[in-house]
């Protein structure tokens, strides 16, 4: 069945069609709700709210878009609300420092693997995690984010580059990367 097929048997209400969402789309959104929600209970509360929310606003998707990118949205914001019940999370309203938008990233950053980079996210502080997850995996934007968390676009981007900034940080502390390591500079969005 194609993913044309697929919504319109949705739209019309088709318990198989929905069925079939379900089973096609539920890991990849599962991903994406893991990574705002703190435990495996929660990321299953935020995906079924994500599903109740994709089968009540299915006939609103005009097809304009990629329905996975709707889908991914509609997770996004679904995790979100439901962290924010349960875990208020507080964001600081700043601008990044406007002289210097570069991070310099040791190359042993390079060389982590998934779990290992995934680890290490988990333990920055809530609101750079959530910031970091948005732009850099995600790829929203900074006005995006701004909208989605109810803070400025310059409170994104400098809770960004906080975030990158105490990666790096993590990094050098626990692989002694010193001084005198090969760096790169990467922009910071």
């Amino acid at each position: 069945m194609t993913t044309e097929e697929l919504i319109a048997r949705c739209k019309s209400g088709d318990a198989q069609g929905q069925s079939c969402l379900v089973r096609t789309y539920a890991p990849r959104l599962m991903a994406i709700c893991r990574r705002y929600t703190k435990d495996p209970a929660s990321a299953q509360d935020a995906l079924q709210e994500t599903f109740i929310n994709v089968f009540k606003y299915i006939n609103s998707y005009s097809g304009k878009g990629s329905f996975e990118g709707w889908l991914k949205r509609i997770a996004v914001n679904c995790s979100l609300a439901f962290a924010k019940k349960v875990h208020p999370v507080y964001f600081v309203d700043e601008s990044p420092n406007s002289d210097m938008q570069m991070s310099e990233v040791p190359d042993a950053y390079s060389n982590l693997g998934k779990e290992e980079i995934l680890n290490l996210l988990k333990r920055l502080p809530e609101s750079l995690y959530i910031v970091f997850n948005l732009v850099v995996i995600e790829g929203y934007n900074h006005r995006e984010v701004g909208e989605m968390l109810g803070i400025t676009e310059g409170s994104s981007r400098g809770s960004l580059s906080r975030a990158r900034s105490r990666l790096i940080d993590m990094l050098q502390s626990e692989n002694g990367v010193g001084v005198n390591v090969k760096k790169k500079i990467v922009a910071t969005s």
